[in-house]
Order: structure tokens, then C-alpha cells, then sequence
């Protein structure tokens, strides 16, 4: 079945600048994106809502449906994400225990740092977008840690540990990876 996302016949994700180059769009991205990445404000409410608000301000310049849950399912290797009819309760029911957690905020570093990795993991199952759910996730990291009162140095997670991480997690639910990769942003 092909992926309504992408131009017939490929792999590439329709985009606003029609880049149907696969290597071409992942050059344009990571630029567009980065440039959305440093200048994200940290006041986006702690809802789905302002989650996916997170999603549309880093990949606006690139996807039409920036902001917008998934319409298809997706897997990475075998490991398949939240199905698409649950991904909206899933999220919401997800940042509404964090929510109940007073948004993490009056958690000392050690406190916030186990519970942002519990969180970061189960919202990493969600995956809620076509693309870009770790930018988003770690974009996420840092308004939640700011909103808490923590000051995260996001330049200090590369985006690579934190993928590996993220899959560790997903395939065995173990956290220590992410929290070790909080903490040494927080520290």
C-alpha cells in the first residue's frame, strides 16, 4: 500500500517545496528545522494542544501537516507505534498525567529528571506525527523543563544517542539510558 505522505512511487515525504530528492528533503530539513529548534519559545501549554503546537512551530516550514496527528500507521524495523484511532487518547492521556504531576515543576534535578524519562519514553510510543517525533519530543524536554524550573542545555543531547535511546526504551521499557541522557543536559 503506498503512504498518502509521499510522492507516488517513493519514499519521500510531500513537502512545501515539492523537493522530491529524498537526500535533497533531508538537507532542507534539518536546516528549516534547526532554525525552528533554536528559537522555540518555552511557553507552549503542557496539553495535546501544545504538543502538537511544538510539532507545527519546528516543521512548519516544511510540511503542510505540520501539527497534525498521523493518518497511517508506522513502524520502525518491527517495532510498530500507537495505532492511528488512539493516538489522540493516548496523548492526551499521557500529558495528563503529567498534568497530575504538577507538570514536574518543584521536583528537585534527580526527581525530574526519572520522571521526564518515564514520560519521554511513553510519548515516544505514541509517536503521534508522520515525522520529526524526536525533534518534537526533545523540543517537548525543554519546555517542560523550563516550565519545572530546570535550566536544560539542549545542545548537550545528540540526537543520535537520544534515537538510540529512544529505541532501547520502546523495545524494552528500560529508562536509564534517557534519564542519563536528561541528566546530563540538566546538570
Amino acid at each position: 500500500m503506498s503512504d498518502p505522505y509521499c510522492y507516488p512511487g517513493t519514499d519521500v515525504l510531500r513537502n512545501i517545496e515539492n523537493i522530491q530528492d529524498a537526500e535533497e528533503l533531508a538537507a532542507f530539513e534539518r536546516s528549516a528545522t534547526a532554525n525552528r529548534m533554536e528559537t522555540l519559545p518555552d511557553d507552549f501549554p503542557i496539553t495535546p494542544g501544545g504538543y502538537c503546537a511544538i510539532h507545527r512551530h519546528i516543521f512548519q516550514d516544511v510540511y503542510d501537516w505540520a501539527g497534525e496527528y498521523r493518518l497511517v500507521d508506522i513502524a520502525r524495523t518491527d517495532d510498530l507505534f500507537c495505532l492511528v484511532p488512539y493516538i489522540a487518547q493516548e496523548l492526551a492521556k499521557r500529558l495528563e498525567v503529567i498534568r497530575s504531576e504538577n507538570n514536574l515543576l518543584g521536583l528537585r534535578a534527580e526527581d525530574f529528571v526519572a520522571r521526564a524519562a518515564e514520560h519521554a519514553i511513553e510519548l515516544n510510543a505514541i509517536h503521534p506525527f508522520r515525522e520529526g517525533n524526536g525533534r518534537t519530543l526533545r523540543a517537548f524536554l525543554f519546555v517542560l523543563a523550563r516550565q519545572a524550573g530546570h535550566d536544560i542545555h539542549m545542545e548537550r543531547i545528540d540526537a543520535a544517542s537520544w534515537n538510540e535511546a529512544s529505541r532501547v526504551s520502546f523495545r524494552t521499557g528500560d529508562s536509564r539510558t534517557m534519564r542519563k541522557i536528561i541528566a546530563d543536559a540538566i546538570r
